[in-house]
């Protein structure tokens, strides 16, 4: 077993976005291959989760998923400029 798959059994009594029963296996890749943006909140009870990802995740990985997520709002905007720019593509 690698350094980074150590604390893969390591299971938190329920996910905020699940709704579940978690293993850290999970929450560490669910993001593309990143962790889960609330793995330190979850996972800071079972082990040293923030050395954890110091120690396995560069500096630009880490302010990747460790940035506060875009809101429902911000989300519907970012969708809806995109849509409109795809349209702006197609009438060209």
């Amino acid at each position: 077993m690698s350094s980074i798959e150590q604390h893969d059994a390591v299971q938190h009594f329920w996910c905020p976005q699940l709704g579940q029963t978690i293993n850290f296996a999970y929450c560490r890749k669910v993001q593309g291959g990143l962790p889960c943006t609330r793995v330190l909140t979850c996972f800071s009870p079972h082990f040293d989760v923030a050395a954890f990802i110091e120690q396995h995740y560069t500096p630009q990985e880490r302010e990747r998923f460790l940035a506060p997520a875009q809101s429902r709002v911000e989300r519907v905007l970012d969708t809806l400029e995109k849509v409109r720019q795809d349209k702006q593509e197609e009438d060209k």
